[in-house]
């Protein structure tokens, strides 16, 4: 079946053979994507277009959906000019005792002792400064910008602008996600896939 993702499915044909995941083929408005296996959790790769009136915008999507234990939320994202005005007037922003860390990021929680504990994890911290571009949520939220989700019901999520076609790339942001879940399992945050 034609998609309006045509043309975008090598990718994730590709990254599925790449990794040992699972290429599922799109239909209507969703994409192809890749649907890779990590202990009981579920990591799913896709590409995503974001429509407001005339205006669209391509994005590549990095999905886990978990069961919150706790109700854990966060964002973390590179601290660009905007962000940092956003800042100066009052936007929240925890710092976690990482000065490089701190300056690079602005980070949200509703948990800031979890934030700092979770971050606290060296391998999450190289990982997401290794990232050109950081988009990262924990939230209630279906596939960033879609409805909520059930009670409990969490996704972990990573999104960049444009259609990212390097496997490398995307290799990275998939052992980011894997030691973000299991840390994330470490700190009692979500449970086991049932």
């Amino acid at each position: 079946m034609r998609t309006i993702f045509e043309g975008k499915t090598t990718i994730w044909k590709e990254f599925a053979r790449a990794t040992g995941g699972r290429f599922v083929e799109g239909h209507s408005w969703h994409s192809d994507r890749t649907e890779i296996e990590h202990k009981d959790w579920l990591v799913v790769f896709d590409h995503y277009t974001l429509w407001s009136g005339k205006y669209n915008q391509q994005m590549t999507r990095v999905i886990a959906p978990l069961v919150s234990l706790d109700n854990f939320q966060f964002e973390i994202y590179r601290a660009g000019l905007a962000r940092k005005i956003e800042k100066l007037f009052g936007g929240q922003d925890v710092a976690i005792g990482y000065p490089e860390f701190d300056k690079a990021f602005i980070i949200k929680a509703n948990n800031e002792l979890k934030i700092k504990s979770f971050l606290r994890n060296k391998n999450i911290r190289d990982s997401i400064a290794l990232q050109k571009e950081v988009n990262i949520l924990m939230s209630d939220q279906k596939g960033i910008w879609e409805e909520k989700l059930p009670k409990n019901h969490f996704e972990l999520s990573f999104f960049l602008d444009g259609s990212v076609e390097d496997i490398a790339l995307l290799k990275s942001l998939l052992d980011l996600f894997k030691e973000m879940i299991d840390e994330l399992y470490q700190l009692q945050s979500i449970a086991p896939k049932a």
